[in-house]
């Protein structure tokens, strides 16, 4: 396979880019790992490098928070590399944002090595491997998903400080008793916080009213920070909780939690 100049491969979990690193040159694509924080700062922009890889992979299954997709799109700014995605089938959706602009594509861990390499193959050619349609559909779906998080952070405006701050410290997974800890007030005050704010949202439960807060932010308990996975370097042994696809064409590249 003919690709030009390097294919950089990352992901928030290293262990994962190596495999899939490791994989994309089973078939013959000049692949490199890099970390994560090498090529993106803590503020979303491109960490200045001597050159520019000619297609990035970005792997980012079960960690495609609203800090990651800013991540990639600072990435993918006019003149800089091509940039494949690759997400879980059930959070794509949100990728919908960044394909107007036609230097990225995004595909599923479902995606074959063999396939993958076609992708990179295709973009380093400056074509898109997304049929127009199933891109289109994407955009729409992400579009909608937007409009609906923007209706829900309209309903939480509603809330009064109390309330709010309330919702918040049980969307960190604290305990009824624990929030009123943390507020300095009783359990008993708290609830009434909890059923004064479930009427406010609509929400049939103190679950529902979570959720929406979750929808409405893209929370993820700790925040949109980057996960880590614990002790990261190169030794694959310091991410035991995650392993990647197989260095066989056939197999699947994305990562898998056990």
């Amino acid at each position: 396979m003919s690709v030009p100049g390097p294919v950089w491969v990352l992901s928030p979990h290293l262990l994962v880019a190596q495999a899939v690193t490791a994989a994309l040159r089973s078939v013959g694509v000049p692949a490199e790992t890099r970390r994560w924080e090498s090529v993106v700062d803590d503020e979303g922009s491109p960490v200045p490098v001597a050159s520019r890889p000619a297609v990035v992979v970005a792997i980012v299954d079960g960690v495609d928070n609203s800090a990651v997709v800013g991540h990639v799109e600072a990435l993918a700014q006019p003149g800089d590399a091509r940039v494949v995605v690759v997400s879980s089938p059930d959070t794509s959706t949100r990728w919908g944002g960044l394909l107007s602009n036609d230097a990225v594509d995004v595909v599923t861990v479902t995606t074959s090595v063999s396939q993958l390499a076609d992708v990179v193959q295709r973009l380093t050619a400056g074509t898109s491997s997304m049929d127009p349609e199933e891109r289109a559909a994407l955009r729409t779906s992400w579009a909608m998903d937007r409009d609906r998080r923007l209706h829900v952070r309209d309903q939480l405006e509603s809330l009064s400080p109390q309330q709010r701050r309330v919702l918040e410290l049980l969307a960190s997974g604290r305990r009824v008793a624990e929030v009123g800890v943390e507020m300095g007030v009783a359990e008993g005050t708290v609830r009434s916080h909890v059923k004064a704010l479930r009427a406010k949202l609509g929400a049939s439960t103190q679950l529902k009213a979570v959720a929406m807060f979750h929808q409405a932010y893209d929370a993820t308990g700790g925040g949109d920070l980057v996960p880590r996975p614990r002790g990261a370097g190169d030794d694959p042994g310091d991410d035991p909780g995650h392993h990647a696809g197989r260095d066989r064409s056939g197999e699947k590249v994305g990562a898998t939690r056990r």
